[in-house]
């Protein structure tokens, strides 16, 4: 129910607080970390978090009667409230929502996904793949919840713990089997998904990202580590042509855990499940896929060498859970492009252009390189960074869209509270060629231009935003799509 390589978690305080509560975790109506939804008779959960401390509105809560307050130690709180003081009170909020709805995850496959790219994209896949052999399948991640593929912006990739368990028991009262979800490496230091039973465990890649929130990459790589020391976990499929990756692998292998089965996967290295004799084309790619001493040609309308690896990562998973190299090379023919993600619009004698979510140097890297081995006359790139998000990647961002890409228009993305202006100065201020790029503050200004400069063998990649309906200023999220800027453009020009 959670990773053992939690040090906040201790099953005897968490024995103590289930002894201290007593029925009152079943008899209460919910639990509530959001002291706006608490009603009479709800436990609700009072800890610091990243922006406020709910200990805070205790006072408030209070006149609503829960039933008890659950509170981070040390707190001074009135003694004639019932309440209890719990250390790392945050770790232990899925736990109890979990065993408050008798474990809903427990009676259904789930497939946690982790890593800094590719998560939403494999996420996505395993729901179509599962789907084509019978599975009721859901997904929880970066572009929404629900029953595939019917999914609701939850604004969160891994939504808070209370949450998370709610979606759980409503996909098993609908009879859902598997449940692929992204799992965030906030979620993971955080404790959001503790209480969660994973089947499965995927690893990605690791590249620079969160490093405001981590500090350090060892850092960031011990909260992704944390799933693959999962309770109960049975299959670990580790992208091992990643450095990272590598030392995952590595390690768990020297743990002997008997319990798991290592899946690796890769095309440099001697992997278990390997891609070979990659043909990129416009229309999607094929390679031959090798696992245990047999090969099969596989098809797919997916576009981009780094996708091979989100591909591999999929059917290694299919393989764990006893699905034929035969069915996995029918399955693969039918998976389409996940929304915004190396999405490309193609009109009539019209540049190529791509709408996708590459927000971190790596994915950006990924998303051009692939671009650039696709036959073309000059490759255009749009792009921003966010607000109040990692500041170091800035011009590491910049410097690879300048050398990748023929020109750049640096733009904004969601510059949230932060000056656009200043972010775009932070994201150009390494550039050593001033001419191959310029500065467009207004996104959509700058997509217009990069649209009517391109001609018809050329290609323009729009990253950053994806799938995103909204650009987020000041606080408020104003409808904005980058797909439908591309698509009302060309219907101008007809």
């Amino acid at each position: 129910m959670y990773s053992t390589k939690n040090k906040l978690v201790k099953v005897e305080e968490y024995t103590q607080l289930l002894s201290q509560l007593g029925n009152l975790l079943y008899t209460s109506n919910e639990i509530q970390i959001d002291s706006r939804q608490v009603s009479s008779g709800d436990i609700f959960c009072a800890y610091p978090g990243g922006s406020v401390d709910g200990r805070s509105f205790i006072s408030y809560v209070t006149s609503k009667s829960p039933s008890v307050i659950l509170y981070e130690n040390p707190y001074d709180i009135d003694k004639d409230i019932c309440s209890f003081g719990i250390k790392n009170l945050q770790q232990y909020v899925g736990v109890l929502a979990a065993n408050k709805h008798d474990n809903p995850s427990q009676k259904m496959l789930t497939i946690g996904v982790t890593g800094t790219n590719g998560k939403t994209s494999i996420s996505h896949w395993l729901n179509q793949a599962f789907n084509q052999i019978n599975y009721k399948t859901a997904i929880i991640g970066t572009t929404g919840c629900g029953i595939y593929p019917d999914v609701v912006d939850l604004s969160a990739t891994t939504p808070n713990p209370v949450t998370l368990q709610k979606l759980f028991t409503d996909f098993h009262e609908q009879k859902v089997n598997l449940v692929a979800m992204e799992v965030s490496s906030h979620a993971l230091h955080q404790g959001r998904v503790n209480g969660v039973h994973f089947d499965s465990a995927i690893f990605t890649n690791l590249t620079q990202d969160h490093l405001d929130y981590h500090g350090t990459f060892e850092e960031y790589f011990k909260a992704k580590e944390q799933l693959f020391y999962w309770q109960g976990l049975k299959h670990a499929v580790i992208n091992i042509d990643d450095e990272y990756g590598s030392k995952l692998y590595n390690s768990l292998v020297n743990d002997n855990n008997k319990e798991l089965k290592i899946f690796s996967c890769g095309i440099d290295n001697q992997a278990d499940i390997q891609a070979q004799n990659i043909k990129l084309t416009l229309n999607g790619m094929t390679f031959d896929l090798v696992f245990d001493n047999q090969t099969v040609s596989i098809q797919t309308k997916v576009i981009g060498l780094f996708n091979v690896y989100n591909l591999l990562a999929v059917f290694a998973t299919l393989i764990a859970h006893n699905v034929s190299l035969a069915e996995i090379q029918v399955i693969a023919k039918n998976l389409t492009p996940v929304v915004g993600r190396m999405d490309a619009i193609i009109k009539p004698n019209q540049p190529l252009v791509v709408v996708d979510y590459a927000h971190t140097p790596d994915a950006l890297e990924k998303a051009l390189s692939t671009l650039k081995e696709i036959p073309h006359d000059k490759l255009y790139c749009v792009f921003g960074c966010g607000g109040n998000r990692d500041k170091t990647k800035r011009p590491l961002m910049g410097n690879v869209s300048f050398n990748y890409a023929d020109f750049s228009y640096v733009t904004s993305d969601n510059p949230r509270s932060e000056n656009p202006k200043d972010i775009i100065e932070e994201i150009v201020a390494n550039a050593n060629n001033q001419a191959s790029f310029t500065q467009i503050e207004n996104r959509k200004d700058a997509i217009v231009q990069a649209l009517a400069n391109a001609k018809s063998n050329d290609i323009v990649l729009i990253a950053g935003k994806g799938h995103e309906t909204y650009q987020e200023i000041e606080g408020v999220k104003h409808h904005f799509s980058d797909f439908e800027i591309v698509n009302d453009y060309y219907d101008g020009k007809k």
